[in-house]
């Protein structure tokens, strides 16, 4: 191990109550997230974690997220039990919620998870928050999930040496306007769309993402990130 991964890990086992990048299996997809909104890469131990942070970066009532945040330890019946919740959301209206993904399948198997969740609802609440199951069927409807997947891309094409100038003909923009005359109005190329899709990404504009990002979707100006 060279010494930078060695700082990694280490720096990794400082941030997260549990690293689930570091324990990949065979019916798992562990990986890290470099996500906008909290400025650092992420661990996920699954592809429905992944989305779910994905989501979460274009989600404007959440202000703050994190992952892996703490594990809860509290005894029952003279047994040590244990839960690390998947994420804390730290919301726009200042409420904290703690979020687990699951599988609505597995969910149904196990709706007490093993019987803690009394207890885990109680932790939440002693930590001045609640907790929520966060369900596959939430976390891939459509076609939010494919909109966030198209403005995480997006960002990449932006310049930060062309932002001041793209910036500048957008504030002069007759908002509302659509993608398409947006596009337009920065040059019309097929590069331009995903300029704005960009802009939207960073927070410039704003789409409603339960609508098709299609040229035709409406476009406000927003308040950046």
């Amino acid at each position: 191990m060279t010494d930078k991964s060695a700082r990694l890990r280490s720096d990794a086992t400082v941030r997260f109550a549990r690293n689930p990048a570091e324990r990949p299996g065979r019916k798992s997809c562990t990986g890290w997230y470099q996500s906008i909104k909290a400025g650092d890469g992420l661990p996920y131990e699954s592809l429905l974690e992944r989305d779910a942070l994905l989501l979460l970066d274009f989600d404007r009532d959440v202000a703050h997220f994190s992952v892996q945040p703490e594990t809860f330890v509290w005894t029952e019946a003279g047994r040590q039990r244990r839960y690390t919740p998947d994420i804390r959301l730290e919301m726009a209206d200042g409420k904290i919620i703690y979020r687990q993904v699951k599988l609505a399948t597995r969910l149904a198997a196990d709706p007490t998870l093993g019987g803690r969740l009394p207890a885990i609802e109680a932790e939440c609440a002693a930590r001045g928050g609640r907790h929520e199951m966060w369900l596959d069927t939430d976390i891939r409807r459509q076609p939010r999930l494919s909109n966030v997947r198209r403005l995480r891309a997006a960002v990449a094409v932006l310049a930060a040496e062309n932002l001041p100038a793209i910036r500048t003909i957008i504030t002069h923009l007759p908002f509302p306007l659509t993608l398409g005359a947006t596009a337009a109005a920065l040059g019309g190329q097929a590069v331009h769309t995903n300029v704005v899709l960009g802009l939207v990404a960073i927070g410039d504009l704003v789409a409603d993402l339960d609508r098709p990002l299609d040229e035709n979707a409406i476009l406000m100006p927003g308040t950046g990130r």
